[in-house]
């Protein structure tokens, strides 16, 4: 098999750490993407893009929380932001001093890069610290765009407003509910006085189990995962229940992070959308769309309508499925929007200060985004197709997708399971809202308003990276899947399938619809959760533009 790929698409650039950090010491030598005086050709992405890349790949080399992961990508980007703001006339900070702002005579292109580099470096080194002990990628950078390391905290210099901002940054993070000193465990707060228990089981042998007689289809269930460790005998990983090195029980990741602090909102709960539907209930229930039903019959609906897509799967959807999947080696939706934004200031030509205003404010939004996600997450506590199709349709013969390279099958409902990579098939944690429609549709409303256009697409903008290693520079707005080149089944496509997005929205639509093809969401999760995060959106670039308006 060739060009075999990873879960997250764009972020999955096929370079090795040295040849990255190669890449970006050749930058400061003229050869690659280093920063010159603007109006230099050909354009070269700003230091603030080459920061925000080597923080992608600190993210790809963890573990996928992205909740944790868009808490970190703003800190970044405000500290970078505050550093530049520091020399800029009339932007204001997020947390630092606005009274360390240098005098106009100091506002110069390479003091602004000097500072955002030392603010990069700094808030980096803080929140990957074995990535960097273990790569040196971060201080390599540094080094590499012509900067030697300095702890200095003196505001006369652009190296002590970089580690100042930063340091900003992170205190005024410190308390925002998180609990990151404790590796983000759950704690209780007033939002959340009480620390979340499942109402299901992953244990099969506990009554509220799947099939068990205390099983409620309407919350969520934590699922058993294979490991790896067993295979069966067409190589996939399963589980053996009497074995539990064979398997690992989901448990919700942060449950308590509709309480963390936003950037743009007033609370995690101010834009919370109404429920999702009730199994059993003959109460009446409108969906996303307006359509008048009851509760049960919108609950039948809409986990039917996976299970059909389930068994249509083409390999344009099992593309657009895999393409937005952003599971393990990824650097999750919140990173995945980051690396889009990256084409955008290609394409737009962006200097520091564009760099620096249109991450705070993306990345504002996907902080926002997560907390307001988790909070309907933790309050309605509500079921995956992973475990309301299968309650559904257990004992019954349903057509489905049968399993890597199985094709459509018929198979017993309660063995339906999402087309995802065996090992990870549904995320830990509940269903609605869609956290990748939610993320997707705050950062396209950023990114539409700060270009001033919703055009994505052009046909003429080039990336500076070949991410599906077909010999090309891949082109902004579009992804080429070559053939045989997809993760979850061999022999996928069976010819090269392209995406494209005209504009930021129908990239945000495809990153919801791509949850029901997967099997991961029903309609109003990721309905609701694009509208949401269209809110959040706006709601972050007010906020931001205001700050550096000097408002």
């Amino acid at each position: 098999m060739n060009n075999r790929h990873t879960p997250g698409w764009l972020g999955q650039a096929r370079l090795s750490l040295m040849a990255l950090l190669l890449l970006m010491l050749a930058a400061c030598n003229g050869s690659g993407p280093a920063e010159p005086d603007p109006g230099d050709e050909p354009f070269r992405v700003s230091a603030v893009v080459e920061w925000n890349e080597v923080m992608l790949a600190a993210i790809r080399n963890g573990p996928p929380r992205p909740t944790v992961i868009s808490r970190a990508l703003y800190i970044h980007s405000a500290s970078v932001y505050d550093a530049w703001a520091m020399y800029d006339a009339n932007a204001l900070p997020t947390a630092l001093d606005a009274s360390m702002r240098r005098p106009s005579g100091e506002h110069s292109h390479a003091n602004q890069r000097a500072a955002v580099s030392y603010a990069a470096y700094a808030s980096l080194k803080s929140l990957f610290p074995a990535y960097e002990a273990n790569t040196g990628a971060f201080s390599a950078l540094l080094t590499g765009l012509g900067y030697t390391m300095t702890d200095s905290t003196d505001p006369s210099t652009p190296a002590g407003i970089g580690n100042l901002a930063a340091a900003a940054v992170l205190g005024q993070r410190s308390t925002d509910g998180s609990n990151a000193e404790n590796n983000f465990a759950e704690v209780t707060s007033d939002v959340f006085p009480e620390l979340y228990q499942p109402v299901n089981s992953a244990d099969p042998n506990q009554p509220n189990a799947f099939a068990g007689t205390e099983f409620d289809p309407s919350h969520w269930c934590p699922l058993r995962v294979p490991n790896g460790n067993l295979l069966d005998g067409n190589g996939q990983p399963m589980v053996d229940n009497d074995d539990p090195s064979t398997y690992f029980d989901q448990s919700f990741l942060t449950p308590h992070w509709g309480a963390v602090t936003p950037f743009a909102m007033s609370s995690g709960s101010q834009l919370r959308p109404p429920g999702p539907p009730v199994y059993g209930s003959s109460e009446p229930y409108t969906d996303a769309l307006g359509n008048t039903m009851t509760n049960m019959e919108a609950f039948e609906a809409q986990f039917n309508e996976v299970l059909d897509y389930s068994a249509n799967l083409t390999d344009e959807r099992k593309a657009i499925a895999e393409y937005w999947a952003d599971g393990p080696r990824s650097e999750t939706p919140p990173g995945h929007w980051n690396s889009l934004a990256q084409g955008i200031s290609i394409r737009d030509r962006h200097t520091i200060a564009d760099d620096a205003k249109m991450f705070l404010a993306l990345n504002g939004a996907v902080l926002d985004a997560s907390i307001a996600a988790w909070d309907a997450k933790r309050h309605y506590n509500s079921c995956r197709p992973a475990g309301s199709i299968r309650f559904l349709h257990m004992g019954e013969q349903v057509q489905a997708w049968g399993g890597p390279n199985q094709g459509t099958q018929t198979i017993d409902g309660i063995d339906w399971r999402p087309y995802q990579a065996s090992t990870f098939v549904t995320p830990a944690f509940p269903d609605f809202v869609s956290g990748h429609s939610t993320f997707s549709a705050a950062a396209a409303e950023v990114l539409r308003l700060y270009s001033g256009s919703d055009s994505f697409y052009d046909g003429v903008t080039r990336l500076h990276r070949d991410y599906n290693n077909d010999g090309v520079n891949d082109m902004l707005g579009e992804f080429v899947f070559t053939k045989d080149s997809l993760m979850f089944e061999d022999g996928t496509p069976a010819a090269n399938v392209t995406l494209r997005w005209s504009t930021f929205k129908e990239a945000a639509d495809e990153a919801g619809i791509s949850r029901l093809y997967g099997g991961i969401h029903h309609q109003d999760a990721d309905r609701h959760g694009r509208m949401m995060g269209q809110e959040i959106g706006a709601l972050s670039f007010n906020r931001a533009s205001a700050l550096w308006n000097g408002n």
